[in-house]
């Protein structure tokens, strides 16, 4: 795949939000009780573009309308570019705040789940996923 560049439309501190399934893979349970993401949430084994909401134009409720089983989590724009991915608005028919998350080219699976390590890290909770929600 071609190599994307980021949006300008798009400023480093927006935010976005990745819708998150509660599945073992992408939700772990600390020894404290609370959840945290796990890198699996920021990982994509087909094209490596991981879909995201741009905050700005859009709400939680619209993100989560069709979804109401996921979550939702929260990253700046600016971590996934320090890390060398573009940052790419995609607008879908459904969906005016879609966006991408997209890796450099020939990025490494070391590399890969290194990012995505560091994505996960940096995730706030906006919504838990319904199955954990207090």
């Amino acid at each position: 795949m071609a190599e994307r560049d980021n949006s300008p439309i798009i400023n480093d501190d927006d935010l976005l939000w990745r819708r998150i399934v509660n599945v073992p893979q992408w939700v772990k349970q600390l020894p404290d009780g609370s959840f945290r993401v796990s890198s699996a949430a920021f990982k994509d084994g087909y094209t490596g573009e991981i879909s995201v909401h741009l905050a700005k134009l859009t709400t939680q409720e619209k993100a989560l309308a069709a979804h109401t089983e996921k979550g939702l989590v929260e990253i700046l724009v600016s971590l996934p570019r320090a890390l060398g991915h573009s940052v790419v608005y995609d607008p879908t028919e459904d969906d005016d705040s879609h966006s991408l998350i997209c890796p450099p080219q020939n990025q490494t699976e070391k590399t890969r789940n290194r990012d995505a390590r560091k994505m996960a890290e940096a995730a706030h909770w906006l919504v838990y996923p319904l199955a954990i929600r207090n």
